[in-house]
């Protein structure tokens, strides 16, 4: 694979839809909440992303055009993108209908369930205590319309500052990337042909969305352009899928999200035992709110977030194949995460999260 050809195609998408968004005035609206005071940028640039990935895999992959594991991901995310498309659309007061929430979730339901039927998952081999176990189709199925449900809906709540989301994102796509190279390919050796095909797959697939979410990271930054979620729970639903066909190393692939994680699990506590409320109705107290309301700037913000999961990149990277330095790491990060927000937010009562603006 020419690796070089893979960002200078990602470069030119995004250009490209900057400028086409910005010349039919499809922008954003800066407001005063958690939104820079600044001028309209072209926003929904998620569209390109979800494009540019068709066709840079169109181009330097077209072998995958006849692959049903590209087939089943570019068609399981075709509703996120339609859906999160019409959502933001009607946002910036370009259409007038919105798309009720149940719709959307049978909807992401029902084509997560098509992708590994498209896919034409194979069923999965698993060790346990030296015990193989098979996974059918059926329940691959099953586990990995919750996985995507969850992943998508965790970055929709993470995603709360410009390129923090996508950042992270590029950071888990070279994570999974980077361990195909140097950890399978370098410690394993009995592959099938079926197998090393699909191994391959996902290494290719990872690079490539790697490319097309660090540009994505530079185009949010300032912002020149916001994605929206079109795009990040287009990331999110690749990475799902790509860790559920690559089944054994999901164990590693949850130590890299553990920072999503966490967080995921500590607003739920927080909303049901301290706020009282329901955990699924929205608030400002996700990571990113929190430092903000112990007055971390946002680029302050970013770069935590951005430099944690890189840490966790790297320790899961030089632990090789061993299952129990990962799980250990894991369980230490766990206590750090919620040992800091139990100390500074049940022992000294700092403002946990922002308030919310109408």
């Amino acid at each position: 694979m020419n690796y070089l050809l893979v960002p200078i195609i990602a470069v030119a998408i995004a250009f490209i839809g900057l400028k086409l968004f910005r010349w039919w005035k499809v922008l954003d609206k800066p407001g005063n909440d958690l939104k820079n005071t600044r001028k309209p940028v072209p926003t929904i640039q998620g569209i390109f992303v979800y494009l540019g990935f068709f066709i840079i895999v169109a181009l330097l992959f077209p072998e995958y055009l006849h692959n049903n594991l590209f087939w089943g991901l570019i068609v399981g995310s075709l509703p996120i993108v339609v859906f999160e498309l019409m959502e933001e659309l009607n946002y910036i007061g370009k259409i007038s209908f919105k798309v009720p929430p149940s719709l959307r979730l049978v909807g992401h339901i029902g084509w997560a369930l098509l992708a590994v039927w498209i896919g034409s998952f194979a069923p999965q081999e698993i060790s346990i205590n030296g015990q193989l176990w098979i996974i059918p189709q059926w329940l691959l199925a099953g586990w990995f319309a919750l996985r995507a449900i969850l992943c998508i809906n965790a970055i929709n709540r993470f995603d709360g500052i410009y390129a923090q989301a996508s950042g992270v994102s590029s950071v888990w796509f070279l994570t999974i990337f980077l361990l195909i190279e140097f950890v399978v390919f370098k410690h394993y050796t009995n592959f099938t042909d079926t197998n090393m095909e699909t191994l391959l797959f996902v290494q290719n697939m990872s690079f490539v969305l790697f490319c097309v979410s660090l540009v994505s990271t530079v185009v949010e930054y300032k912002p020149l352009g916001l994605l929206r979620d079109v795009g990040i729970m287009f990331f999110w639903f690749s990475l799902a899928y790509l860790s559920v066909v690559w089944w054994a190393k999901i164990g590693t692939l949850i130590v890299a999200l553990s920072l999503v994680i966490f967080d995921a699990i500590w607003v739920w506590l927080w909303r049901m035992f301290v706020m009282k409320k329901n955990p699924l109705n929205g608030d400002y107290t996700h990571l990113h709110h929190r430092l903000l309301g112990l007055w971390w700037t946002r680029k302050e913000v970013r770069w935590f977030v951005w430099i944690w999961s890189s840490i966790m990149m790297i320790f899961i990277l030089i632990q090789w194949t061993d299952r129990t330095n990962k799980i250990i790491i894991f369980v230490v990060m766990a206590l750090v995460f919620f040992g800091i927000n139990y100390y500074l937010f049940v022992v000294k009562k700092l403002p946990c999260g922002l308030p919310m603006h109408k």
